[in-house]
């Protein structure tokens, strides 16, 4: 496969591939059920969704079996609960209409169609967790919570102590990226025997520098879930945070905990500084699978995801901010 040269990046010819991404609006036919018969709509409902309507009420909402007497009498409970009905209002008026995100996962998926022919595009969906599971992925689809998703500012988050670092990324601008992280990550999950901290930012960049190819068009420091001000420090201090690492000897290590430290979301990256923001592995991971697609022009994205040799990679990056 050949790939034409932007800026030193992968592009997809995406001209001839058909394909419209449609979002299953389960949050609409749940809220919608007739309550008058909820057995036989939910019955309807498993049709639509056969493997989403099990997965939401057993593990999600935890109302039990579809065919469970409970389930019905504990689903009008709940479409009788002040608060459920405050947040399903606020998110079906924030989706009321979703066009612009169903265009451009489908300019997103072409690209995936194009980069991996082999991979197939699941279904997505919208669903309603009180706050709770954000991501769903089953065998065919990808559902995303939308009341996770309705804005930083969004009161009720603050009310039930959302902390302020995560806040940034409950916006409508991360769907997209967090519908495609989920699919890549699905697609091809992590594979290391050593479990070095270098191995999961290696692994972590992979993802990114993948996402980046699928949705070219958005800012970087958003596939990242940073603000502008994160952004702009992990740039300047980039080759602060590569020589803090060395010099504390953490990128062949071991410990589970520094890797938390490195990866998951914080409100810093806690052996760097606290002024820094968090995940800055995941940063550095990017910028070394940057570096090595840009010296690496025959190794396709396909060929880079199925590749688990981390230390190769990081070697042959020749990475050095």
């Amino acid at each position: 496969m050949l790939f034409a040269c932007s800026n030193e990046k992968r592009e997809a010819d995406i001209s001839g591939i058909e394909l419209e991404v449609k979002i299953g609006r389960f949050d609409i036919d749940f809220w919608n059920l007739d309550t008058l018969d909820i057995p036989s709509e939910l019955l309807r409902l498993e049709k639509k969704y056969p493997e989403l309507l099990p997965i939401y009420l057993e593990r999600i909402v935890e109302f039990g079996k579809v065919t469970d007497t409970i389930t019905a009498s504990t689903i009008l409970s709940f479409y009788k609960d002040t608060a459920v009905i405050n947040l399903y209002t606020d998110e079906l008026a924030a989706f009321a209409d979703v066009s612009d995100i169903e265009a451009k996962l489908t300019d997103a998926f072409k690209r995936a169609r194009y980069f991996f022919p082999d991979k197939a595009t699941p279904q997505f969906c919208l669903h309603v967790s009180g706050l709770n599971q954000s991501l769903v992925v089953g065998e065919n689809f990808i559902s995303l919570s939308a009341d996770n998703y309705l804005g930083s500012d969004y009161s009720l988050y603050k009310r039930v102590m959302i902390y302020n670092y995560l806040r940034p990324n409950m916006c409508r601008e991360k769907i997209v990226s967090d519908y495609v992280t989920a699919f890549l990550v699905s697609e091809f999950p992590f594979v290391s025997q050593q479990r070095q901290l270098l191995d999961e930012m290696i692994y972590r960049g992979k993802i990114m520098y993948v996402q980046s190819l699928l949705l070219p068009n958005e800012p970087e420091r958003l596939l990242m879930g940073y603000t502008p001000e994160q952004w702009a420090w992990a740039e300047k201090y980039e080759k602060e945070v590569w020589l803090t690492m060395l010099g504390k000897q953490h990128l062949f290590s071991h410990d589970p905990m520094l890797v938390v430290q490195y990866l998951n979301d914080a409100p810093f990256t806690t052996p760097i500084s606290q002024e820094s923001p968090g995940r800055l592995g995941v940063y550095i991971g990017w910028q070394i699978v940057e570096d090595y697609m840009k010296r690496e022009r025959n190794v396709t994205p396909a060929e880079l995801m199925k590749d688990f040799d981390y230390r190769k990679i990081f070697q042959k990056s020749g990475y050095k901010p």
